[in-house]
């Protein structure tokens, strides 16, 4: 595992995002994956507040296109996720809660999809599940977001 690691350190995509002076490597590459993380998380605690009872009057069957916006951030924060690691392929501790928060993150987004919308469902009928569902996303969420940000300082 060291040896991939001192790999993936020592390719070119790592050494340009750690040490290029243009404004495209990791200045441009942090700011996409806040931004994506924004994209993520901010639509996700959208549907989660919402089931959870927060502006009864926007129907769920309105929503339902947010799913589409919260795959987009995941994929930008996926890409240049990928990156960030390039530039310093740590694994700590933090590194596994986050992606293990991570990997539950969209397990959660994709249960509680299919408990809103799925079999051509509208979200008009909320199972008590989806209750569940809403509140380990925003718990889980706040994990990943909190650990990401800790890695960058200890």
């Amino acid at each position: 595992m060291t040896e991939l690691l001192a790999a993936i350190q020592d390719s070119a995509l790592s050494i340009w995002v750690r040490e290029s002076s243009s404004l495209l490597a990791y200045p441009m590459i942090i700011t996409m994956h806040t931004f994506g993380l924004g994209v993520l998380v901010g639509a996700s605690t959208v549907i989660d507040l919402r089931v959870l009872g927060v502006a009864r009057q926007i129907p769920l069957a309105s929503l339902k296109g947010i799913f589409v916006v919260m795959w987009m951030g995941f994929w930008l924060n996926a890409v240049t996720g990928v990156m960030l690691f390039a530039a310093d392929p740590r694994t700590t501790g933090l590194f596994f809660i986050k992606m293990g928060s991570i990997a539950f993150g969209i397990a959660v987004i994709m249960l509680l999809r299919r408990t809103l919308y799925g079999d051509g469902g509208d979200g008009g009928t909320l199972l008590p599940v989806a209750k569940t569902y809403a509140l380990l996303s925003l718990v889980t969420w706040v994990v990943a977001t909190t650990t990401g940000r800790l890695m960058a300082y200890l």
